[in-house]
């Protein structure tokens, strides 16, 4: 990974820097590595950084581990789409505030594109279940990459009747991968990655 990308994922670890923060950085001062040189005071013109984000931006090189960081990644076949690549998803780089890195077990395909979300309750009925099965299964047949969320009750069941069909799907954690939640589903995790991926 050059130096140029090592820094951006360096300011995606900052915490207190969310997408706006930092595409508002990027505005300013052109790139990550740039941000990391700049004065504290400089730092402060950019709306939402204060004393104690410029104070973090700035120590982080010291205290930020890049290298454990991709350690970990490489280790657990996790790969990463920087806003801005290629391959990130061109429909998600459209929203207000894109992630700036997405860490992905699996693989984005060009047909992915073609996706629909489902999602539903956690506590789902019987018959909210088989619609879902229903959903899930027709329009992964109908070639559409079934996208949920891994939660329990209709996404699971979303995400299985796709993958029961022979059909792509993508599950979006709000945990980390190396965190999965809920733990019951680490082995759907497993067989999405394999048929599609997990962010």
């Amino acid at each position: 990974m050059n130096e140029a990308k090592r820094a951006t994922l360096r300011l995606n670890m900052v915490s207190g820097v969310g997408p706006r923060i930092f595409c508002r950085l990027l505005e300013v001062f052109g790139s990550a590595e740039a941000v990391f040189g700049a004065p504290s005071a400089d730092l402060q013109t950019v709306p939402g950084v204060g004393t104690s984000l410029a104070r973090a931006i700035l120590s982080a090189p010291q205290h930020i581990e890049v290298d454990q960081e991709l350690e970990d990644c490489a280790r657990n076949d996790i790969h990463l789409l920087m806003f801005g690549d290629s391959d990130y998803p061109v429909e998600l780089a459209q929203i207000h505030d894109p992630p700036i890195v997405l860490y992905c077990k699996g693989s984005l395909l060009p047909q992915d594109r073609l996706a629909i979300a489902m999602v539903g309750s956690r506590h789902v009925t019987d018959y909210g279940i088989k619609v879902a099965n229903q959903f899930g299964r027709g329009l992964a047949q109908a070639g559409f990459c079934v996208v949920s969320g891994l939660a329990r009750g209709a996404d699971a069941a979303s995400h299985r009747a796709a993958l029961a069909a022979g059909g792509r799907t993508i599950a979006v954690l709000g945990s980390g991968l190396l965190n999965m939640y809920p733990p019951e589903h680490a082995e759907l995790a497993r067989e999405i990655a394999s048929h599609g991926v997990v962010l």
